[in-house]
């Protein structure tokens, strides 16, 4: 923790023009928030430990081994395609010998205690190893990647990789709030605008310049030299500095801002599993200064899972429910243990919501970040399915003039399934940006979402064995067929069961990535699939 600390204060000091270092303060310099009465931990939770997951493979079946099954038929061409091959690790590098791998496309990651408890998590392995490998092939110096599914904001994928500093915990990239807000902090500001009946996507600000940096010049109005207008949808779009600082400056108070940034989610404890630092957004009383802030510029903070979360409030229309990771905890005595639900808030009409979320699918569809989802055609790389977005960048000053890159958001926009957030800090010379590997991450969600959908359903066993329902309907009807007497017809599995757990599946009717629409420069990262597992040294990196 010490080491990321020192990592977070140098990034903020990094993130402020110089002129401005006197006023910038940490998070611990905020007020303290009055807190509740501590509750007492469950007896497995403060254990929990991210880099204890591990693949247990799911099975419909009762005769299911508990350890690692085989490698499963077709592995091997599902990786040696030409984007598998650039991703591809040593497929032995976590294997001891002798041992098959587990089949991650099958599996999910559950914690087995000394002490006996089980904790099946959330987490999806496949989403998980492709955003780590994305990191590692991609030569990240840091990041993080968050996707949450919306239904109940349970975790998909949180992965934190840090290459520049070994030292750093990669669940310290996830949970605290290391680095600036930038950008992403204009999706708080339109939706104050919105909640406080000020503006709406079609109100518009002129301006000139602004692009990168504001004056307080700029800031004032001026018709001779405000030669260029632009409306807050197209601000969010583009991500127009000036536009937004102005349209804050006109329209919003410092308590209208901070309620609705507290709202969304700053300043506030967010329960979680693993402790989440709080994101601090420190709303100057300075109007220009305050303007400034809700443009992205210094004074606020973010950590990666509440990143996602604040996108999850726009996908949710306007819910707020904290992040879990635990899907069901099996005691020691066989009994279930799983603790209920975080409890939902709604902090934004869905109104509101909605139109946020509208204005955002202009990032990906004309603004900051369609590069990453349209070739130079306008060929999408993701057919069917636009995806709502915000992206975020804020460069420091002094050596070594670290990138701070975000993309949050959610798809698909129309019906949302995810919402994640991504952060990248890149040295001077990067090889990708947040927003190409978040689409990445949505192209394997959508590809892997029957897959993943149905192995929620499935349950963690006393023995260590992780079955779909089908599988316990099969035991009850070989506990039925095993009795000494048996009726003269057998009962059997409820008629129409397993077409039950499988109607929601992939039918060949859902979104698929178009391969020929890629450039053929561009080396993609890894295929959906099974993904070699990384070196155990490696993997806390």
């Amino acid at each position: 923790m010490a080491s990321l600390g020192a990592l977070a204060f140098y990034v903020q000091k990094q993130a402020i023009p110089e002129e401005h270092d006197a006023i910038r303060t940490r998070a611990t310099a905020l007020p303290q928030a009055i807190s509740e009465a501590p509750t007492r931990a469950l007896p497995w939770q403060d254990r929990l430990d991210l880099a204890s997951f591990k693949p247990v493979e799911v099975s419909d079946k009762v005769s299911a081994p508990a350890g690692p099954a085989a490698a499963p038929e077709g592995a091997p061409d599902a990786d040696s395609t030409a984007e598998g091959a650039e991703e591809r690790s040593d497929p032995n590098a976590d294997a001891d010998v002798g041992e098959a791998p587990p089949d991650l496309a099958n599996s999910r990651l559950v914690q087995e205690l000394p002490d006996g408890h089980r904790i099946l998590t959330t987490i999806d392995p496949v989403l998980q190893d492709s955003a780590l490998q994305i990191f590692r092939n991609r030569e990240v110096p840091y990041g993080a990647a968050v996707i949450l599914d919306v239904r109940d904001n349970s975790v998909l994928a949180m992965a934190g990789h840090s290459s520049m500093d070994p030292q750093v915990d990669p669940l310290e990239i996830l949970t605290t709030a290391w680095a600036p807000a930038a950008s992403t902090f204009k999706v708080v500001t339109a939706a104050s605008l919105l909640a406080n009946g000020r503006a709406d996507g079609r109100t518009q600000a002129c301006y000139s310049g602004g692009l990168r940096d504001i004056t307080d010049e700029l800031l004032t109005d001026d018709a001779q030299r405000d030669s260029k207008c632009a409306t807050l949808s197209a601000a969010l779009a583009y991500s127009h500095n000036v536009v937004i600082a102005k349209l804050a400056l006109k329209h919003l108070t410092r308590d209208q801002l901070q309620t609705t940034a507290q709202d969304l989610g700053y300043e506030r404890e967010i329960p979680f599993e693993f402790p989440l630092e709080t994101s601090p957004a420190n709303i100057p009383s300075v109007a220009t200064e305050r303007a400034k802030v809700a443009a992205g510029f210094w004074h606020v903070d973010l950590n990666p899972v509440h990143a996602a979360v604040l996108a999850s409030v726009f996908a949710r229309g306007g819910v707020f429910q904290p992040p879990h990771v635990v899907a069901q905890v099996i005691g020691p005595d066989g009994a279930d243990d799983t603790p209920a639900l975080p409890r939902t808030e709604r902090v934004l009409s869905s109104e509101v919501a909605r139109a946020v979320g509208v204005m955002l699918e202009g990032t990906t569809t004309r603004g900051t970040a369609s590069k990453s989802f349209f070739d130079s055609r306008g060929n999408p790389y993701i057919n069917g399915v636009t995806v709502s977005g915000k992206t975020g960048s804020l460069t420091g000053k002094r050596a070594p003039a670290l990138n701070y890159n975000w993309f949050i958001g959610y798809a698909p926009a129309d019906k949302p399934e995810i919402a994640f957030a991504v952060l990248l800090a890149n040295e001077p010379k990067w090889r990708i940006k947040a927003h190409y590997a978040a689409r990445r991450l949505v192209q394997i969600y959508l590809d892997r979402r029957a897959a993943i959908r149905d192995h929620r359903t499935a349950t963690l066993t006393s023995d260590g064995r992780l079955l779909m329902p089908a599988a316990f309907d099969s035991e009850a009807e070989v506990a039925v067929d095993a009795t000494p007497e048996p009726e003269p017809e057998s009962p059997s599995a409820p008629a129409g069961a397993p077409d039950a757990e499988t109607s929601g599946s992939d039918r060949g009717d859902e979104p698929r990535e178009d391969a020929t629409a890629e450039p053929p420069h561009d080396d993609l990262p890894p295929v959906p699939g099974p993904v070699a597992r990384p070196h155990r040294s490696a993997s806390r990196t």
